[in-house]
């Protein structure tokens, strides 16, 4: 069984490998995949269409293991602006802003607080952590990594 550390080396490696991968197949600069030899026909296509699948599958993990390893910029309390936006120390944050929010809930151990990863957001009424829309936003501690 893995313990801790060997986890996160492992993420770190399988981060590397990814990081290779891309820049070899430029995928995530075209969004795509493209094969220069590429002759269609029906097997080649269903090929192209399964590895795009799987591209855009790996690009999801990619950012998953960027945002586990991602240095902390900014930490401390929000608070809501008189525009109604959350301010964490001197960043707004302004729909679509990733942020971690530490709290517990129903999946923790023993309500041991722990973050959460999520966005803020608006719904035309108020903010809200796409995490959990039902949290009070005013005072939780937040903290905001640095851009992927």
């Amino acid at each position: 069984m893995l313990k801790y550390e060997q986890w996160l080396k492992s993420v770190n490696s399988l981060q590397d490998q990814m990081e290779q991968f891309f820049k070899m197949t430029q995928y995530l600069d075209q969004e795509q995949v493209w094969i220069s030899d590429l002759i269609p026909n029906s097997e080649s296509l269903y090929v192209q269409e399964q590895l795009e699948r799987f591209c855009h599958e790996l690009e999801e993990a990619y950012y998953q293991a960027k945002r586990l390893n991602a240095k902390v910029m900014v930490s401390g309390k929000l608070r809501k602006g008189g525009n109604g936006r959350y301010w964490l120390e001197n960043e707004e944050l302004a729909c679509g802003r990733s942020v971690e929010l530490l709290y517990s809930d129903d999946r923790g151990v023993d309500d041991t607080a722990y973050w959460h990863a999520g966005r803020i957001d608006h719904n035309g009424i108020k903010y809200y952590f796409t995490g959990n829309r039902n949290l009070e936003l005013e005072g939780m501690t937040a903290r905001i990594k640095q851009h992927l």
